[in-house]
């Protein structure tokens, strides 16, 4: 996923996760329209966005969740 050259990072911030100081680290992917049905297409976001958890002391990473972005 991360040798994608499309790949960006969006974001960096520190937060808690299950009472651990953890990295919050939001990265912004391409996303395969092509498995989704030709209306879902017009309302889909090209990128979607996987957030990464990781241990701030000792950098386990903890989770990777799908961000979802609010609607404009």
């Amino acid at each position: 996923m991360l040798s994608q050259a499309s790949s960006n990072l969006e974001e960096i911030e520190r937060d808690t996760y299950k009472g651990r100081e953890v990295w919050n680290i939001t990265l912004s992917l391409p996303r395969d329209v092509s498995q989704l049905t030709s209306f879902a297409q017009l309302a889909a976001d090209p990128l979607q966005y996987k957030r990464f958890l990781i241990d701030a002391e000792t950098g386990e990473l903890l989770a990777v969740k799908l961000r979802e972005v609010a609607s404009q």
